[in-house]
Protein backbone atom coordinates (compact mmCIF):
# COMPACT_ATOMS: atom_id res chain seq x y z
CA UNK A 1 0.00 0.00 0.00
CA UNK A 2 1.23 3.45 -0.80
CA UNK A 3 1.47 5.41 1.40
CA UNK A 4 0.20 9.67 0.35
CA UNK A 5 3.16 11.92 1.13
CA UNK A 6 2.25 15.14 2.62
CA UNK A 7 3.22 18.52 2.10
CA UNK A 8 5.73 20.00 4.67
CA UNK A 9 5.02 22.55 7.20
CA UNK A 10 7.77 24.49 5.27
CA UNK A 11 5.83 24.00 2.03
CA UNK A 12 2.72 24.64 3.39
CA UNK A 13 4.38 28.07 4.41
CA UNK A 14 5.72 29.01 1.07
CA UNK A 15 2.68 27.80 -0.84
CA UNK A 16 0.43 30.30 1.77
CA UNK A 17 2.67 33.61 1.05
CA UNK A 18 2.92 33.03 -2.85
CA UNK A 19 -0.71 33.08 -2.57
CA UNK A 20 -0.49 35.84 -0.37
CA UNK A 21 1.93 38.04 -2.79
CA UNK A 22 -0.14 36.78 -5.34
CA UNK A 23 -3.49 38.43 -3.69
CA UNK A 24 -1.48 41.13 -2.64
CA UNK A 25 -1.08 42.13 -6.02
CA UNK A 26 -4.50 42.91 -7.16
CA UNK A 27 -4.79 45.68 -3.83
CA UNK A 28 -3.71 48.82 -5.64
CA UNK A 29 -5.80 47.49 -9.10
CA UNK A 30 -8.99 46.79 -7.08
CA UNK A 31 -8.40 49.94 -4.99
CA UNK A 32 -8.17 52.19 -7.89
CA UNK A 33 -11.09 50.64 -9.69
CA UNK A 34 -13.23 51.37 -6.01
CA UNK A 35 -12.27 55.15 -6.69
CA UNK A 36 -14.88 55.08 -9.53
CA UNK A 37 -17.61 55.24 -6.95
CA UNK A 38 -16.32 56.33 -4.09
CA UNK A 39 -13.56 59.10 -2.65
CA UNK A 40 -10.31 57.42 -1.64
CA UNK A 41 -10.75 57.18 2.23
CA UNK A 42 -14.42 56.55 2.20
CA UNK A 43 -13.52 53.61 0.34
CA UNK A 44 -10.67 52.72 2.87
CA UNK A 45 -13.05 52.91 5.28
CA UNK A 46 -15.87 50.63 3.91
CA UNK A 47 -13.45 48.50 2.88
CA UNK A 48 -11.81 48.17 6.52
CA UNK A 49 -15.29 47.62 8.10
CA UNK A 50 -15.95 44.45 5.58
CA UNK A 51 -12.70 42.91 6.85
CA UNK A 52 -13.82 43.45 10.41
CA UNK A 53 -16.96 41.55 9.57
CA UNK A 54 -14.90 38.83 8.34
CA UNK A 55 -12.38 38.55 11.32
CA UNK A 56 -15.35 38.29 13.36
CA UNK A 57 -17.01 35.11 11.20
CA UNK A 58 -13.69 33.89 11.75
CA UNK A 59 -13.59 34.45 15.11
CA UNK A 60 -16.86 33.17 15.84
CA UNK A 61 -16.14 29.85 13.97
CA UNK A 62 -12.86 29.16 15.83
CA UNK A 63 -14.87 29.84 19.11
CA UNK A 64 -11.70 31.97 19.96
CA UNK A 65 -12.97 35.47 20.79
CA UNK A 66 -11.19 36.92 24.30
CA UNK A 67 -11.72 39.67 26.41
CA UNK A 68 -8.82 42.58 26.23
CA UNK A 69 -8.29 43.42 29.73
CA UNK A 70 -4.74 43.56 30.42
CA UNK A 71 -2.71 46.92 29.63
CA UNK A 72 -0.18 45.23 28.18
CA UNK A 73 -2.16 44.07 25.00
CA UNK A 74 -4.97 46.73 25.02
CA UNK A 75 -1.74 49.68 24.51
CA UNK A 76 0.26 47.74 21.63
CA UNK A 77 -3.50 46.83 19.93
CA UNK A 78 -4.00 50.65 19.84
CA UNK A 79 -0.85 51.27 18.68
CA UNK A 80 -1.21 48.20 15.47
CA UNK A 81 -4.50 50.25 14.59
CA UNK A 82 -2.33 53.84 14.71
CA UNK A 83 0.06 52.41 12.25
CA UNK A 84 -1.06 49.75 10.37
CA UNK A 85 -5.11 50.09 10.97
CA UNK A 86 -4.73 53.61 9.72
CA UNK A 87 -1.87 55.06 8.74
CA UNK A 88 -0.37 52.93 6.48
CA UNK A 89 -3.53 52.47 4.33
CA UNK A 90 -4.47 56.20 4.76
CA UNK A 91 -1.33 56.91 3.07
CA UNK A 92 -1.45 54.47 0.40
CA UNK A 93 -5.17 55.09 -0.59
CA UNK A 94 -4.66 58.61 -0.37
CA UNK A 95 -0.94 58.25 -2.96
CA UNK A 96 -3.12 55.70 -5.33
CA UNK A 97 -5.21 59.03 -6.30
CA UNK A 98 -1.65 60.27 -7.50
CA UNK A 99 0.18 57.86 -8.76
CA UNK A 100 -0.24 54.31 -10.72
CA UNK A 101 -0.68 50.97 -9.11
CA UNK A 102 2.72 49.98 -10.83
CA UNK A 103 4.43 52.37 -8.67
CA UNK A 104 2.67 51.97 -5.68
CA UNK A 105 4.03 48.43 -5.56
CA UNK A 106 7.37 49.12 -6.10
CA UNK A 107 7.72 52.07 -3.49
CA UNK A 108 5.63 49.64 -1.36
CA UNK A 109 8.69 47.61 -0.64
CA UNK A 110 10.57 49.74 0.54
CA UNK A 111 8.54 48.38 3.92
CA UNK A 112 11.74 46.05 4.01
CA UNK A 113 14.50 49.31 3.86
CA UNK A 114 12.53 51.04 6.84
CA UNK A 115 12.45 47.63 8.83
CA UNK A 116 15.92 47.28 8.22
CA UNK A 117 16.61 50.74 9.20
CA UNK A 118 14.92 50.39 12.46
CA UNK A 119 15.51 46.91 13.63
CA UNK A 120 19.17 47.32 12.40
CA UNK A 121 20.92 50.45 11.70
CA UNK A 122 19.25 52.35 14.47
CA UNK A 123 20.51 49.45 16.95
CA UNK A 124 23.39 50.10 15.72
CA UNK A 125 23.93 45.97 13.96
CA UNK A 126 27.22 45.43 11.73
CA UNK A 127 26.27 46.01 7.73
CA UNK A 128 27.71 43.90 5.66
CA UNK A 129 28.46 44.32 1.97
CA UNK A 130 25.06 42.65 0.97
CA UNK A 131 23.25 45.01 3.22
CA UNK A 132 24.96 48.14 1.98
CA UNK A 133 24.23 46.79 -2.16
CA UNK A 134 20.43 46.38 -1.38
CA UNK A 135 20.05 49.80 0.40
CA UNK A 136 21.93 51.36 -2.62
CA UNK A 137 19.37 49.44 -4.72
CA UNK A 138 16.19 50.83 -2.96
CA UNK A 139 17.41 54.34 -2.99
CA UNK A 140 18.62 53.93 -6.48
CA UNK A 141 14.94 52.55 -7.50
CA UNK A 142 13.51 55.02 -5.24
CA UNK A 143 14.86 57.92 -7.28
CA UNK A 144 14.30 56.77 -10.61
CA UNK A 145 10.40 56.32 -9.34
CA UNK A 146 10.31 60.19 -7.72
CA UNK A 147 12.09 62.15 -10.40
CA UNK A 148 11.41 60.37 -13.54
CA UNK A 149 12.23 63.00 -16.14
CA UNK A 150 13.01 66.12 -13.44
CA UNK A 151 13.33 66.55 -10.29
CA UNK A 152 9.92 67.39 -9.38
CA UNK A 153 9.01 65.32 -6.51
CA UNK A 154 6.14 62.69 -7.52
CA UNK A 155 3.57 63.31 -4.67
CA UNK A 156 1.45 59.93 -4.97
CA UNK A 157 4.97 57.87 -4.75
CA UNK A 158 5.91 60.45 -1.72
CA UNK A 159 2.58 59.24 0.34
CA UNK A 160 3.26 55.51 -0.38
CA UNK A 161 6.92 55.92 0.73
CA UNK A 162 5.48 57.39 4.16
CA UNK A 163 2.69 54.32 3.96
CA UNK A 164 6.35 51.67 3.89
CA UNK A 165 7.77 53.79 6.59
CA UNK A 166 4.76 53.68 9.25
CA UNK A 167 4.13 49.94 8.27
CA UNK A 168 7.32 48.42 10.45
CA UNK A 169 6.15 50.06 13.66
CA UNK A 170 3.03 48.74 13.52
CA UNK A 171 4.60 44.92 12.88
CA UNK A 172 6.85 45.58 15.68
CA UNK A 173 3.93 46.14 18.38
CA UNK A 174 1.89 43.00 16.35
CA UNK A 175 4.41 40.69 16.95
CA UNK A 176 4.50 41.31 20.85
CA UNK A 177 1.12 40.66 20.76
CA UNK A 178 0.85 37.53 19.28
CA UNK A 179 1.96 35.89 22.11
CA UNK A 180 -1.36 36.87 23.62
CA UNK A 181 -3.58 36.72 20.99
CA UNK A 182 -4.48 34.75 17.88
CA UNK A 183 -4.34 36.37 14.55
CA UNK A 184 -8.15 36.60 13.81
CA UNK A 185 -7.71 38.64 16.91
CA UNK A 186 -5.48 40.90 16.37
CA UNK A 187 -6.90 41.88 12.89
CA UNK A 188 -10.37 42.40 14.53
CA UNK A 189 -9.35 44.47 17.25
CA UNK A 190 -7.44 46.55 14.58
CA UNK A 191 -10.00 47.02 12.23
CA UNK A 192 -12.48 47.55 14.92
CA UNK A 193 -10.50 50.41 16.56
CA UNK A 194 -9.52 52.21 13.08
CA UNK A 195 -13.06 51.85 11.22
CA UNK A 196 -14.76 55.05 13.23
CA UNK A 197 -11.17 57.30 12.73
CA UNK A 198 -11.09 56.41 9.35
CA UNK A 199 -14.92 57.15 8.80
CA UNK A 200 -14.34 60.62 10.61
CA UNK A 201 -11.22 61.23 8.84
CA UNK A 202 -13.03 61.28 5.91
CA UNK A 203 -15.76 63.61 6.70
CA UNK A 204 -13.08 65.88 8.39
CA UNK A 205 -11.76 66.15 4.71
CA UNK A 206 -14.46 66.88 3.49
CA UNK A 207 -15.86 63.32 1.60
CA UNK A 208 -19.28 62.42 1.32
CA UNK A 209 -20.37 59.35 3.23
CA UNK A 210 -22.08 57.39 0.81
CA UNK A 211 -22.57 53.83 0.58
CA UNK A 212 -21.12 51.25 -2.04
CA UNK A 213 -23.12 50.15 -4.63
CA UNK A 214 -23.18 47.96 -7.88
CA UNK A 215 -19.69 47.00 -8.47
CA UNK A 216 -17.85 49.53 -6.45
CA UNK A 217 -20.01 47.64 -3.76
CA UNK A 218 -19.06 44.00 -5.19
CA UNK A 219 -15.43 45.77 -5.35
CA UNK A 220 -15.26 46.86 -1.85
CA UNK A 221 -16.32 43.63 -0.57
CA UNK A 222 -13.73 41.45 -2.35
CA UNK A 223 -11.14 44.08 -1.00
CA UNK A 224 -12.07 43.71 2.48
CA UNK A 225 -12.42 39.75 2.87
CA UNK A 226 -10.27 38.74 0.27
CA UNK A 227 -7.22 41.38 0.37
CA UNK A 228 -7.77 42.54 4.01
CA UNK A 229 -8.61 39.50 5.50
CA UNK A 230 -7.83 36.14 3.67
CA UNK A 231 -4.52 37.25 2.57
CA UNK A 232 -3.36 38.74 6.01
CA UNK A 233 -4.30 35.61 7.55
CA UNK A 234 -2.22 33.71 4.75
CA UNK A 235 0.82 35.60 5.35
CA UNK A 236 0.78 35.37 9.13
CA UNK A 237 0.26 31.58 9.19
CA UNK A 238 3.12 31.36 6.96
CA UNK A 239 5.25 33.48 8.82
CA UNK A 240 5.01 30.60 11.61
CA UNK A 241 6.22 28.39 8.92
CA UNK A 242 9.03 29.71 7.35
CA UNK A 243 11.32 32.61 8.45
CA UNK A 244 10.14 36.09 8.55
CA UNK A 245 12.97 36.73 5.77
CA UNK A 246 12.20 33.77 3.40
CA UNK A 247 8.36 35.05 3.17
CA UNK A 248 9.63 38.65 2.13
CA UNK A 249 11.93 37.31 -0.38
CA UNK A 250 9.27 35.22 -1.85
CA UNK A 251 6.59 38.22 -1.49
CA UNK A 252 9.06 40.30 -3.20
CA UNK A 253 7.21 38.61 -7.02
CA UNK A 254 4.45 40.94 -6.07
CA UNK A 255 5.63 44.10 -7.77
CA UNK A 256 6.13 42.34 -10.63
CA UNK A 257 2.61 40.51 -10.25
CA UNK A 258 0.52 44.04 -10.00
CA UNK A 259 2.46 45.18 -13.43
CA UNK A 260 1.08 42.22 -15.00
CA UNK A 261 -2.23 42.47 -13.71
CA UNK A 262 -2.60 46.43 -13.83
CA UNK A 263 -1.63 45.86 -18.06
CA UNK A 264 -4.83 43.04 -17.96
CA UNK A 265 -6.98 44.52 -16.15
CA UNK A 266 -6.33 48.48 -16.48
CA UNK A 267 -4.79 48.37 -19.63
CA UNK A 268 -1.61 50.17 -18.06
CA UNK A 269 1.49 49.64 -20.05
CA UNK A 270 5.06 49.14 -18.22
CA UNK A 271 7.01 52.11 -18.58
CA UNK A 272 10.61 52.16 -18.66
CA UNK A 273 10.93 53.76 -15.40
CA UNK A 274 8.84 50.91 -13.98
CA UNK A 275 11.09 48.36 -15.65
CA UNK A 276 14.22 49.69 -14.31
CA UNK A 277 13.00 50.73 -10.91
CA UNK A 278 11.19 46.91 -10.53
CA UNK A 279 14.69 44.82 -10.94
CA UNK A 280 16.16 47.07 -8.28
CA UNK A 281 13.60 47.04 -5.69
CA UNK A 282 13.65 43.49 -5.85
CA UNK A 283 17.40 43.36 -5.66
CA UNK A 284 17.71 45.38 -2.30
CA UNK A 285 14.76 43.17 -0.80
CA UNK A 286 16.63 40.11 -1.39
CA UNK A 287 19.68 41.38 -0.64
CA UNK A 288 18.20 43.14 2.72
CA UNK A 289 17.18 39.49 3.66
CA UNK A 290 20.02 37.57 2.50
CA UNK A 291 21.34 36.41 5.70
CA UNK A 292 18.14 36.69 7.96
CA UNK A 293 19.03 39.69 9.57
CA UNK A 294 14.92 40.61 10.06
CA UNK A 295 14.31 36.96 11.03
CA UNK A 296 14.17 38.01 14.96
CA UNK A 297 13.05 41.26 14.77
CA UNK A 298 10.47 41.68 12.24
Amino acid sequence: MIRKKHPSSERIGEASILIQAALWSLFPIITVLSYSGLQPIISLAWTTLFSCFFFFLVIIAKQSWTAIRSKKVLLPLLFIALFNGIGFYFFYFLGLTLTSPGNAAIVATFEVFFSFLLFNVLQKEALTPSHVLGMICMVISAIIIFFPTDLSLQKGDFFILLAAAVAPMGNHFQKQVRTHLKTEQILAFRTIISVPFLFLMAIMLGEQVVLPTGNTLLLVIFSGVVLFGISKMLWIEGIFRISVTKAISLSSVAPVLTLVFAYLILGETPTKVQLVAVPLAVAGVLLLTHNRALKNKY
